[in-house]
């Protein structure tokens, strides 16, 4: 039978107390480790960033450069594509002319596709948006890529 001051000492509560803790993780810790693999998390929507009318800005995609310009009113966008730093096109995206197809080369880099504005008036947003294929000549790889690249508000 135990002695009654191995229960008054001050160690004892703490070391009961340590020991749930450690029991308490050992129980919880694979729950919390395996529910990041078990539990299907929703997809979020990865969406472009917004931008003024009037704004300048770039995409990269492998070897291909986009660069766009949106003029002032929201309503001409203009498409600069780029591969392995080499000019390849240009094309300016109005609504009577939405869409730019493409089939480039240059040197080893290829790209071909399409980009397409689509213009809506505030509070909708308007989008230039790709379906394009893009080269990566460090590894001699393409992708595919399609989605929108950037949007903005029309107010006029």
């Amino acid at each position: 039978m135990k002695s009654k001051t191995a229960y008054t000492n001050r160690t004892y509560p703490i070391s009961i107390l340590l020991k749930v803790v450690f029991i308490v993780m050992l129980v919880t810790f694979p729950i919390t480790a395996f529910s990041q693999d078990t539990i299907p998390l929703p997809l979020e929507k990865i969406t472009a960033p917004l931008v003024e009318s009037g704004t300048t800005g770039e995409r990269y995609f492998g070897d291909l450069l986009i660069q766009f310009k949106i003029d002032p009113t929201g309503k001409i966008v203009v498409c600069t594509l780029y591969l392995a730093t080499v000019f390849v096109g240009i094309q300016s995206l109005t609504p009577t002319s939405p869409v730019y197809e493409f089939n480039l080369k240059s040197g080893e880099s290829t790209t071909s596709g399409s980009l397409s504005i689509y213009l809506n008036f505030f509070p909708l947003i308007s989008t230039l948006s790709a379906d394009l294929t893009y080269s990566v000549k460090a590894n001699n790889t393409s992708f595919p890529f399609k989605g929108d690249l950037v949007g903005w508000y029309v107010y006029e």
